[in-house]
Parts: structure tokens; C-alpha cells; sequence
């Protein structure tokens, strides 16, 4: 392996470590936006709930029905590819390593192979249409990915896939939500009022599952 494949597969590496923390630092944001800035909210995390919100939006004329799906896409298609890469570049063994970074995979070995052999099959199973339907499989996003990368699914085959996969899947929350409609603004505003007890909460329960793996470690 030369010293450039190593500085790529090091860069993809921390790149992947750096979406997931990303995506661990949003969570304390969701209680504290969701009722005032659900669009805000979306852009920047992409979350299923915040796109409730944005379809109870629509409902009551707040936003357009074109922003509120397009407004999670971005965030989730434009680091999607990574996991693609992943799986292009170390084959089976991404998925592996994916799988690794979750509890199961460090505390239930025989679980981790399990959703492997899932996220392979729906990669062989369905073929590129996998990459679509991945919102809707219970199988993590992220191993669907790296597995059409190992079956050799070309970028921007993926990328476009990955469009139609995360355009449906926007389709149908905000459809929820704007069905939903003042029902939902009302439970919003009722979140927004327990918003920072709500985001202790969360930020104490990640400090406590840090601690208790660092424990588990040592």
C-alpha cells in the first residue's frame, strides 16, 4: 500500500468519524428548533422529525411544499457518497468496519455479522434500486451504501439513486406532517416549551454512554 492510498483511506476514515459526530452533535439542537425554526432545523440535520414539522408548516402556508422536501437532501446526499467510497475502496471489509463502530457491533459479534449479511443482501437483492429503498430497509443506511460500493454501483449512478432514495423518503414525512397538521404545530409548540430540560436530558445521556464505554474499555 503506498503512501498516498494510505493518506485516502485516512482522510475517508476521518471523514466517516467526522459525519457521525456531526450527526451526534444535532441531536441536542432538535428540542431547542424544532417548533421555532423546523426549516433551519432541516437544513442542517436532515431529521425525520424536523421534516414533520416542516410538513405542518406547509399545512398552515408557513413554507412551500418545494422547500420542505428539498430541504433535507443536501445534507444527507452530500456525505451519503462516503460510504459509497467506503465500500468501493475496502470491499466486505467496510461494511465490517461500519457495523464496528455501533454497540452491537463491539458488544454482539454474531449481530454484527447479522446485519452484514443483510445490508449484502439487499445490495444483491435489489441491485442500485437498494440505494433508493435504503431509507425504508431496516438495514442502517450507511451499510447499504458501502455495499453498492463493493458491488460496483458507479458514483454517479449512486448519487442520482441516492437523490430519488432521499426525495421519496422526504416526500412521504412531510406528507405525514402536513397531515398531521395544527395537531402537530400544537405538539411542537408543547416540545418547544420543555425544549432545555429536554436537551439535558440528551446531552446527559450521551456523556453517560461515553463514560460507560470508556469503563468498558479500560
Amino acid at each position: 500500500m503506498t503512501v498516498g492510498t494510505r493518506r485516502v483511506d485516512g482522510l475517508l476514515a476521518s471523514a466517516i468519524g467526522l459525519r457521525a459526530v456531526y450527526g451526534l452533535a444535532m441531536l441536542p439542537l432538535i428540542p431547542l428548533l424544532i417548533a421555532s425554526h423546523p426549516l433551519l432545523l432541516t437544513l442542517l440535520s436532515g431529521s425525520t422529525v424536523a421534516e414533520v414539522a416542516l410538513g405542518a408548516q406547509v399545512r398552515i402556508g408557513a413554507v412551500s411544499w418545494p422547500v420542505a422536501v428539498l430541504a433535507g437532501v443536501p445534507v444527507w446526499v452530500l456525505t451519503d457518497w462516503l460510504y459509497w467510497l467506503a465500500g468501493r475502496r475496502w470491499g466486505d471489509r467496510a461494511l465490517r468496519l461500519l457495523v464496528g463502530r455501533g454497540r452491537a457491533g463491539r458488544g454482539d459479534p454474531a449481530r454484527a455479522e447479522r446485519r452484514v449479511e443483510k445490508a449484502e443482501r439487499a445490495a444483491y437483492r435489489f441491485g442500485p434500486a437498494g440505494v433508493v429503498l435504503a431509507p425504508f430497509l431496516p438495514v442502517p443506511g450507511p451499510l447499504v451504501y458501502a455495499a453498492a460500493g463493493t458491488a460496483g454501483v458507479r458514483l454517479p449512478v449512486f448519487v442520482a439513486l441516492d437523490v430519488l432514495g432521499r426525495l421519496a423518503s422526504s416526500v412521504l414525512v412531510v406528507t405525514l406532517g402536513y397531515a398531521l397538521g395544527r395537531r402537530a404545530v400544537e405538539l411542537l409548540d408543547l416540545v418547544r416549551q420543555y425544549a432545555l430540560v429536554t436537551t439535558l436530558v440528551v446531552v446527559a445521556v450521551l456523556v453517560l454512554a461515553h463514560v460507560v464505554r470508556r469503563r468498558r474499555t479500560a
